[in-house]
């Protein structure tokens, strides 16, 4: 894509904004500020993509939610629930509780 010009009214609370970021910035040029602030919203909505897209893959291969009746402090308490596991199918090598 070749350069482009943009011409833009900005209401008064835009402007504030600009200004703002502009000294934050450390007194950047308004095409540096909006060159930055689209850089950053982009990449924030890439991100944001990218994470819906795994968590549908994940969601697709079964790893989300793939615990039926599961507890609702599992996160919490996983290790107790993957040893009740292991002991319930593996009971010759019940651990010492």
């Amino acid at each position: 894509m070749s350069e482009l010009r943009i011409n833009a009214r900005l209401d008064e609370q835009t402007s504030s904004d600009l200004q703002f970021l502009r000294e934050v910035l450390g007194d950047k040029s308004i095409t540096e500020v909006l060159k930055y602030s689209l850089q950053q919203v982009a990449q924030d909505l890439r991100d944001k993509m990218r994470a819906k897209r795994q968590k549908q893959l994940w969601k697709d291969s079964g790893l989300i939610g793939c615990i039926e009746n599961a507890p609702s402090d599992l996160s919490v308490n996983y290790k107790k629930y993957v040893a009740e596991y292991l002991d319930e199918k593996y009971p010759q090598h019940v651990s010492k509780k």
